[in-house]
């Protein structure tokens, strides 16, 4: 039975599934520094980290989100050789799911939940999102439409 490895972050106090492959590193939380005039207004600043100085992506913004915890970690995703970070509340961990337990997103929800949201998968009785971190790089600005299709 072949699995998949998701790791599981709660943005908004809600579950949501990033595929381990799409994950370069997750750090604690880096102060980031505003920068003016940015192109997409999903880019709330930049951080330093050990690839240089990365895109810090507003994921709440994306999601209708009102943040008022603290975000305590940042994930930093790779996508064609281009970093893009955003900040989280926590990392719940790492899943294995096969392949039975993966679904797509059913086409009664509307476009903007199944752009950015790749699959639902099945965890514990309840049903986890996966985001499409190829979209938040095109969201950021970083990619085009037709780099996407490429992929």
């Amino acid at each position: 039975m072949e699995e998949e490895q998701f790791m599981i972050v709660s943005i908004g106090n809600e579950p949501y599934g990033i595929k381990i492959n799409d994950i370069k590193e997750v750090v604690p939380n880096s102060e980031t520094a505003n920068v003016p005039d940015k192109e997409s207004i999903y880019i709330c600043g930049v951080m330093e980290c050990r690839y240089g100085c990365v895109s810090v992506f507003d994921i709440y913004r994306l999601f209708d989100i009102n943040s008022f915890s603290i975000n305590r970690m940042m994930i930093i995703l790779a996508f064609n050789k281009r970093f893009l970070a955003f900040s989280t509340e926590q990392v719940d961990g790492v899943v294995n799911v096969s392949h039975e337990k993966i679904y797509d997103i059913p086409s009664m929800l509307n476009n903007a939940s199944r752009r950015y949201m790749k699959e639902i998968i099945a965890l514990d009785n309840h049903l986890v999102p996966i985001i499409d971190t190829a979209r938040l790089f095109e969201k950021a600005g970083v990619l085009e439409e037709t780099e996407l299709i490429l992929q």
